[in-house]
């Protein structure tokens, strides 16, 4: 098979991945924890973390720590701010590696399909 058709039978696959339950389901929770942690974090953290001025930064905060990027610009300051850190790092491991599992498994159903076809 040509590279083109390759990427439009994987496009295709993506798009029904987008809308199947489990992708929904996984960007609803991931979103819910990222929210509720970055809320949970601003409750925490306002008042007492020099480096937390607005609620953004509180979601800054946990989008960055549930991806495990970790910039540093904002770190938790009180205890109860560094075990959130903790759980939401460890969440977020498991949540992004639920993901790469999904699109793994389109790669690999695209390219086992295509090698189906190509043998008949």
């Amino acid at each position: 098979m040509n590279i083109v058709s390759n990427l439009s039978y994987f496009k295709k696959e993506v798009f029904e991945l987008l809308r199947s339950p489990v992708f929904v389901m996984l960007t609803l929770l991931g979103n819910s924890v990222i929210g509720l942690s970055g809320s949970l974090f601003y409750y925490l953290e306002h008042g007492t973390n020099p480096k937390l001025h607005h609620f953004i930064d509180a979601i800054w905060w946990s989008f960055a720590t549930a991806t495990t990027t970790g910039y540093g610009d904002i770190t938790p300051v009180t205890m109860a701010g560094k075990i959130l850190g903790i759980l939401l790092m460890l969440l977020g491991t498991a949540l992004f590696a639920m993901y790469t599992g999904l699109f793994a498994e389109i790669i690999l159903s695209n390219s086992k399909k295509h090698s189906k076809t190509s043998k008949s």
